[in-house]
């Protein structure tokens, strides 16, 4: 029963590092899912619902999360990037 829970605790705990970093990268906004949903079943590693993920492959999912974290700073710091837009909290511009 406490193997379980740690288990269930440790699958929480992953799953809670993917969606920070979705959210400071701007893949996940804070009130709508149907963007990172989208982009889990057409981007992610193994291209399924964060919550069909196992342990295993919650950590191939963090380690793609976090080259995708570091790939974002380091974009925000050009000037008029989608990152950089996202970073200083700017509209994105019209494409007309």
């Amino acid at each position: 029963m406490l193997n379980l829970y740690e288990n269930l605790m440790n699958l929480r705990d992953k799953r809670s590092i993917v969606l920070t970093i979705a959210t400071r990268t701007g893949i996940k906004d804070p009130d709508c899912w149907i963007k990172f949903n989208n982009w889990m079943l057409n981007s992610s590693v193994l291209k399924k619902e964060l919550h069909k993920y196992n342990s295993d492959e919650l950590d191939k999912l963090i380690k793609q999360f976090r080259g995708l974290e570091a790939n974002y700073r380091k974009s925000a710091t050009k000037t008029g990037t989608k990152a950089w837009m996202h970073k200083n909290k700017f509209q994105p511009l019209s494409q007309n």
